[in-house]
């Protein structure tokens, strides 16, 4: 299953609408039409009073166009040049609210919804906010009791409905979210939020169909929106047609350029394409606008090892393991690359580092790191890491017979008969480099070569040790001419 991707978090549109808030205010505060009697003229001078109202509307406005841009800081600064009696209305004062929420200071946004909440405890604006600063929080069970409040109240109430059945669908709980979201479109048909979470559902229960209808319903209806566009683009990749996919994301990107998930998936469908080049270039820029999430750095690690750039894969591959150290192929790449320029040491903290983590080929990253210890030190230093090792391994397998070769330094010819009888490819090329490597380290470079080339006649190269034996041979000068 797909995670869904958070989307930008500004809340002030779902909790309180700008134009709601400017009726009301509009609404209270203007004064009845001034009075004329007999053949006297209206004043043409206006009372401060009667301007103030139109004051409040225009900063209102310019706080919802610094929203739509990510401003909140300037958005909050705005509110202290509300009139006073505006600002200390519920209105103003849970649209404020909601800026903070979108700011990122949750505790400030729920202070005032909170205090409106105990002098009017049904007022849902105000307990959709409080919901969202528990969403902030993490405390999905503290969101969900408030949110379940709100229907209580307002059976219909949208946004309650949308949210709860995104919290049901990110749980893989699809029949309770597509409830949810069903009787939030039948009590707002086109509500946009929920005709993209029911298309979501659907495309998780394998009805791409219908998850295309919704989706074509809602780029028709909210043609500036770009979470649609976006949204259907990811359904046309997992559907199987990246062109009608790249189309949808060139749209999105030109919609919004700055946004890491399009920047992101637009690359993994270049990916698709075998448009690698251009995929580099657009994980690079999603790196660039979020140099701090690890995901695009995955790829781009990738694509350079594919075309070449090894030290630009090295680096990503650092990174990587930076910003998830619990992908551990980051620190196996880290490590390949430090190993083929000889970086012994950092090549062997860098396997140990994917020994700890993978719960595979642990046998594998175990006998690099030991290989590498080797190499930069005493050929006896792994013993004790070996034995480690050892005890996770199944006894008499090749892959412990290969790791007591290196713990006793003695047994290679047990090895040389299990491997003239191992009948799965991957695994005889496998031990047959950790055995080329052994005799290297030991100082017979005749039995050395010979092996590294048997490896290279078994062609096992979706294999990470084929790619270590190419490198070998490099450096050995036996690479294919």
């Amino acid at each position: 299953m797909e995670v869904m991707k958070t989307r930008k978090n500004i809340f002030l549109p779902a909790v309180l609408s700008i134009s709601l808030v400017l009726g009301i205010i509009s609404c209270a505060s203007d004064p009845p039409p001034a009075r004329t009697g007999g053949d006297r003229p209206p004043s043409r001078v206006q009372d401060p009073q009667r301007v103030q109202p139109q004051d409040t509307q225009g900063i209102l406005r310019r706080i919802a166009e610094l929203c739509e841009k990510g401003d909140y800081a300037s958005a909050l600064g705005l509110f202290d040049k509300i009139d006073a009696k505006d600002a200390a209305t519920d209105n103003v004062m849970l649209l404020k609210a909601s800026v903070y929420l979108s700011a990122g200071e949750a505790d400030k946004a729920g202070d005032i919804a909170g205090r409106i909440v105990s002098r009017t405890p049904q007022n849902t604006q105000a307990l959709l906010i409080l919901s969202g600063v528990e969403q902030a929080r993490g405390s999905e069970k503290e969101q969900k009791s408030i949110l379940e409040r709100i229907l209580k109240i307002e059976p219909d109430n949208v946004q309650a409905l949308v949210a709860l059945g995104t919290i049901a669908a990110s749980a893989s709980a699809f029949r309770t979210a597509a409830a949810f979201y069903d009787k939030a479109l039948a009590a707002e048909e086109g509500n946009g939020e929920a005709l993209i979470g029911r298309a979501w559902v659907y495309r998780n229960e394998k009805d791409p169909k219908n998850a295309e209808r919704l989706l074509n319903q809602a780029v028709s209806l909210y043609p500036d929106w770009v979470t649609p566009v976006h949204e259907r683009a990811r359904l046309y990749k997992a559907a199987g047609f990246p062109r009608e996919a790249l189309a949808d994301m060139d749209k999105a990107r030109a919609m919004d350029g700055g946004d890491y998930w399009i920047a992101f998936d637009r690359g993994d469908v270049l990916v698709d394409l075998n448009r690698k080049q251009e995929a580099l270039e657009e994980f690079e820029r999603a790196k660039k606008i979020n140099p701090d999430y690890f995901l695009a750095y995955v790829y781009t690690s990738g694509i350079k090892d594919e075309f070449g750039d090894y030290d630009g894969a090295e680096k990503d591959y650092a990174i990587l393991t930076k910003l998830n150290p619990d992908y551990y192929f980051a620190f196996e790449g880290l490590g390949m690359h430090l190993m083929r320029k000889g970086n012994w040491n950092g090549a062997r903290d860098a396997f140990m580092e994917a020994y700890k983590r993978a719960r595979e080929d642990s046998a594998a990253y175990g006998l690099l790191a030991a290989m590498n210890w080797m190499r930069g030190g005493k050929i006896s230093d792994p013993r004790q890491f070996l034995e480690q090792v050892m005890a996770r391994e199944e006894r008499n397998s090749l892959e412990w017979y290969m790791l007591r070769l290196y713990h006793d330094l003695s047994g290679d010819n047990d090895i040389v008969m299990k491997l003239d009888s191992e009948k799965n490819g991957d695994i005889k090329a496998r031990m047959l480099y950790y055995l080329a490597n052994y005799y290297d380290i030991r100082g017979n470079r005749t039995l050395a070569d010979k092996y590294f080339l048997l490896v290279r006649e078994l062609d096992r190269k979706s294999i990470p040790e084929w790619r270590l034996n190419e490198w070998a041979l490099e450096s050995r000068g036996l690479a294919l001419k």
